[in-house]
């Protein structure tokens, strides 16, 4: 073999290294993207089935309300739907103050996220209550008073043994004129009712004022 020869099959050598260096490379591209495709359709499928729970979780809600609407139908029971509808709360949560609900629960949750828990906790009480006679200047006085009335409220049921839950809610347009009344109107969700507290409570006032 001469030269000529030597060195044009050394060339050929050297083109079938290119190509098979070529080949390798298309060959990891190709099974990079199997890879890709594969985890795609992993997730895909974990989506999937996430997307089936939830709509499966949907439906057994969906069953349960209708199952609960027949029920308090023939118990005469508030119905959720009925208790969603009916039970009007302030879109204002700085009016609203929980017993024995956490205040960052009420401050994070929607209106209707409110309702759904108090309806799980029987509050099924809905009160009106005036507080006479207060002193109020200004609108950190609303919020004082209620605070303080909540606390006495479940002072009060603690003594009974009895466990209280629920929201007082300062009447929206009363906190925008303050200064205008010295009566206090509150609306009262919750699973007992509050009047002989707010009454002992407007006696007590009375007196230290």
């Amino acid at each position: 073999m001469n030269k000529n020869q030597l060195k044009a099959l050394e060339a050929k050598l050297d083109e079938q290294k290119a190509y098979i260096q070529e080949l390798e490379s298309r060959l990891n591209v190709r099974s990079s993207e199997i890879i890709d495709n594969k985890n795609i359709l992993a997730k895909t499928h974990d989506q999937i089935k996430k997307l089936n729970d939830e709509l499966n979780d949907l439906l057994n809600f969906i069953l349960m309300l209708e199952e609960e609407k027949l029920n308090a139908k023939s118990k005469g029971v508030l119905g959720l739907q009925e208790y969603m509808r009916s039970t009007i709360i302030t879109e204002d949560k700085n009016l609203l103050f929980g017993l024995n609900i956490d205040k960052k629960f009420i401050q994070n949750r929607s209106i209707p996220t409110i309702k759904y828990y108090l309806y799980t906790f029987d509050c099924f009480i809905q009160e009106e209550h005036q507080l006479q006679n207060l002193k109020i200047s200004h609108k950190k006085d609303l919020t004082l008073i209620v605070e303080t009335l909540n606390e006495y409220i479940k002072l009060s049921f603690k003594n009974k043994n009895s466990s209280i839950k629920g929201i007082v809610e300062i009447v929206p347009i009363q906190s925008l004129f303050p200064q205008d009344s010295q009566n206090l109107t509150i609306k009262f969700y919750g699973n007992h009712s509050i009047e002989e507290e707010i009454q002992n409570f407007i006696t007590l006032y009375s007196q230290k004022n």
